[in-house]
């Protein structure tokens, strides 16, 4: 897992990491809309969103097989929340049209703020609850999830 601001992006040695900046430098984050943007086919693509956050109760841990989330706050706060892989029980079966397994957590569950212009990396295997309230207030987030071909 990476946190960091987004101009410190080329510090890691992380693959389309030059190719998410380029995305980011010919485009203005906060006016990206839709569903799904391919920037290099199914090996890096952006699913831009806007939501409100919701506690944390209300949200699955999540983990990917073959995508890493390069998850960018572009305005908004939310926390995003990791969990140690003992603490793992699998709530379905692996989706791999999806790439992802949901699961619930009872122990080790750790808590990351991030506030706009900051990312995190998920890599895959990595149990991670994004989209939690900041001091538990909703708020208003829109968020650019770069999913980045990792196998």
């Amino acid at each position: 897992m990476i946190f960091d601001h987004i101009s410190n992006l080329s510090r890691y040695n992380l693959p389309m990491a030059a190719e998410v900046s380029a995305f980011l430098k010919s485009n203005d984050a906060s006016a990206i809309k839709g569903a799904e943007i391919e920037i290099k086919g199914r090996e890096l693509f952006v699913r831009p969103s806007e939501y409100e956050t919701r506690s944390p109760e209300e949200g699955k841990f999540e983990a990917h097989r073959v995508y890493a989330d390069l998850q960018y706050v572009v305005s908004g706060t939310e926390v995003m929340q990791v969990a140690v892989s003992d603490g793992l029980v699998p709530l379905k079966e692996y989706d791999a049209a999806a790439d992802c397994r949901f699961f619930r957590v009872d122990k080790g569950i750790s808590g990351i703020f991030v506030p706009a212009g900051h990312f995190t990396v998920f890599f895959p295997g990595e149990a991670h609850r994004p989209c939690c309230h900041f001091d538990g207030k909703p708020g208003r987030v829109k968020k650019l999830v770069f999913k980045i071909r990792m196998e």
